[in-house]
């Protein structure tokens, strides 16, 4: 590489950039960056902790132990609102993309007087090992369409009153994995539920088939 070419490059990466240096931090501009293109405004600490913008707008903030954000000392009214008592005190919102939250050693927290989930398709709940809810009073659950509940090994269903069933249009169907062999000549007409039709599994051939 000649001369002029390194100059070319030297000004096409530095013509703009600007460092400033104090005591315990940096602040630094107009150069290049490892993975986000240039930077616009990167101030950085000794510790390595940082404030940085680049110009394909990522931002980024980090710190190493931990980091606090408090808002919503002050009781004002927002949208007819006050704040603590609905109004919003701390918002967090992407227009594309999505917000990924992760704690990759230790727990995620959620506290406050009521929280709501709302989802314009799917909610998913997937854990590892198990899922627990309690409930200090009512629970309700409804399914605009189907509701299906599965386990690998037992149901239980308690009710320290009253325990109703109840079916609307249909009687209600209860099946046996003994079914086949207690009554092999019309097993299929106790529940419909033991209806398939091939390559398609019944519903209940389809819950409790053993994938390995």
């Amino acid at each position: 590489m000649t001369e002029e070419e390194i100059r070319k490059v030297f000004k096409d990466e530095f013509e703009k950039f600007y460092r400033r240096k104090y005591p315990t931090f940096q602040i630094t501009g107009g150069g290049p960056s490892v993975k986000h293109g240039k930077i616009e405004y990167a101030l950085t600490t000794n510790e390595g902790q940082i404030l940085h913008f680049y110009e394909g707008g990522v931002g980024k903030l980090a710190s190493n132990r931990s980091f606090e954000v408090y808002s919503g000392h002050d009781a004002d009214v927002a949208n007819g609102e006050v704040t603590g008592e609905g109004a919003i005190a701390i918002k967090l919102e992407c227009r594309n993309g999505r917000i990924h939250i992760e704690a990759k050693s230790s727990d995620i927290e959620l506290n406050g007087r009521n929280i709501s989930l709302v989802a314009q398709q799917n909610i998913y709940l997937n854990a590892g090992k198990n899922i627990k809810t309690f409930s200090g009073a009512d629970t309700e659950m409804v399914a605009g369409a189907d509701f299906t509940a599965d386990a690998t090994k037992e149901i239980f269903i308690n009710g320290g009153g009253a325990v109703g069933i109840h079916c609307e249009s249909e009687v209600i169907h209860t099946s046996s994995g003994l079914d086949e062999d207690m009554a092999p000549d019309f097993y299929q007409d106790i529940t419909p539920f033991h209806d398939e039709n091939i390559p398609a599994l019944s519903k209940i051939d389809s819950y409790n088939q053993n994938d390995g």
